[in-house]
């Protein structure tokens, strides 16, 4: 009876040893979870924080008053979410605005990131944007304004140019066969 006695402690308190390690092992890999879980949190957040770049938000009164108060002789054009005007700043800087519908079921947020997005996306082969501007149910993106033509010409002229030069010196040398 002695000897089952000792038996049965000895198997108490090897369950309580496994039980307590397993314990302890299982309460220090969650904490290492969650400590990397916030690292990276905190990362993330100040990576992006990084990324975004900074855009100038207009007031609605410079706006109005640069396409002289959304005219329709300041009309570019016309799309499917919306008309874009021309305008002149202040100080003589040329942009165009692009008016989003009123009845867009867009939210607020949703403008934001699809303004920060366009704003990432930018590239010197492309129209810049220089801001934005949200007013009551108004939400008006504003570009840098690209007169008629003029990346038609930039591309084809610098095309024409290429094979202007290319043929000039074609015609001075001879070709045998």
């Amino acid at each position: 009876e002695n000897k089952s006695h000792k038996s049965n402690v000895r198997k108490k308190k090897t369950i309580i040893i496994i039980c307590a390690l397993s314990s302890s092992v299982l309460i220090i890999c969650l904490a290492f979870i969650v400590l990397r879980w916030k690292i990276r949190r905190k990362g993330v957040t100040s990576d992006q924080q990084e990324e975004d770049p900074q855009l100038p938000l207009f007031d609605m009164s410079t706006i109005s008053s640069a396409t002289n108060n959304f005219s329709t002789d300041s009309i570019l054009g016309k799309g499917g979410f919306g008309s874009v005007y021309k305008g002149v700043l202040k100080d003589g800087k040329e942009i165009a605005v692009k008016r989003l519908l009123q009845n867009s079921s867009q939210g607020i947020q949703e403008f934001k990131n699809e303004v920060m997005h366009i704003a990432k996306l930018q590239h010197r082969n492309l129209v810049k944007l220089l801001g934005c501007c949200v007013y009551a149910e108004e939400r008006l993106l504003v570009y840098e304004f690209m007169p008629n033509k003029s990346l038609d010409y930039f591309i084809f002229g610098l095309i024409s140019e290429i094979l202007y030069d290319h043929s000039i010196k074609l015609q001075g040398c001879s070709l045998s066969w």
